[in-house]
């Protein structure tokens, strides 16, 4: 591992995600981002872009053919390594944002948000006074096309992890010592205060094993067994605002406001860098 030169970052290049099939030295792009790079971008023989692997990998690339609108494509150089939510010298602790769904007509723009500000998991609460709409099991393709999109439009190399669905009450039994602040409007404690008072690690709070969770309950507020659940595993409840938000901008402005809080810019001299074996 050494230090990435300024220079030799990509961040001004496109970036697509590369496919699941990617052979070392053999790269190829999901389809639907091949489609894009060659016949909305016009990307030409010669042309460079960055290839994303999801895990923090930064692929330089190099186009070196294109054939009947597919691209024949060439590493161009070592790939750059982007820690982790969590990890030593990341941009953001990992937050996971456990949200009360919204319509569906709402909950893709939500997504898309919360991973441009950085959220490291996403968990549907299925709260007892939800919307008439039941909270999917699984992500749509769809949501997951809209969590790529993001991912590409924020710079982001790592992407975010679509948790399954939970009840506040299975929330809360979930891990061993759940780290949790629950919006209410009625707390007394502002959400950016219990914020500071954290001290995220890489080898402690603030990591996949252990999360910092922000729960925004449904519009309708959270039902007393729920609330109590909550409280007994020792979470906070936490102010935002003065008024009942609509879900998805609670959950917004309370990423936003974490990212604020435990945020840093990326420091290319931070990142590592392995060089893809010939």
């Amino acid at each position: 591992m050494r230090p990435v030169p300024s220079g030799m970052r990509a961040s001004s290049l496109p970036a697509f995600f590369l496919s699941e099939d990617t052979k070392a030295g053999e790269p190829r792009l999901q389809r639907e981002d091949e489609q894009h790079a060659a016949r909305v971008l016009r990307l030409r023989p010669g042309d460079s872009l960055v290839g994303l692997d999801g895990r923090g990998g930064r692929h330089p690339l190099r186009v070196r053919a294109v054939r009947k609108g597919l691209l024949e494509l060439e590493v161009a150089g070592p790939v750059e390594v982007v820690p982790g939510p969590g990890e030593a010298d990341a941009a953001l602790p990992w937050f996971e944002v456990a949200v009360a769904w919204p319509r569906r007509n709402r909950v893709e723009s939500m997504v898309g948000r919360l991973v441009q500000l950085g959220a490291a998991a996403i968990r549907p609460l299925a709260a007892h006074h939800r919307g008439p709409e039941e909270v999917p099991a699984d992500a749509a393709p769809r949501l997951a096309r809209v969590v790529r999109e993001a991912c590409k439009q924020s710079g982001r190399s790592w992407l975010p992890v679509l948790e399954p669905p939970l009840t506040p009450v299975e929330l809360a039994r979930h891990r061993a010592e759940p780290v949790m602040a629950v919006l209410d409007p009625l707390a007394g404690l502002s959400l950016d205060t219990w914020l500071r008072s954290l001290l995220p690690a890489p080898i402690g709070l603030g990591t996949r094993a252990r999360p910092i969770v922000l729960v925004i309950g449904p519009e309708g507020g959270l039902s007393e067994e729920e609330r109590d659940a909550l409280l007994a595993c020792d979470a906070s409840l936490t102010w935002l605002g003065p008024h009942v938000l609509r879900v998805e901008t609670a959950a917004e402005a309370a990423m936003a406001i974490a990212a604020v809080v435990h945020g840093r810019p990326e420091d290319p001299s931070r990142c590592g860098v392995r060089v893809s074996p010939d």
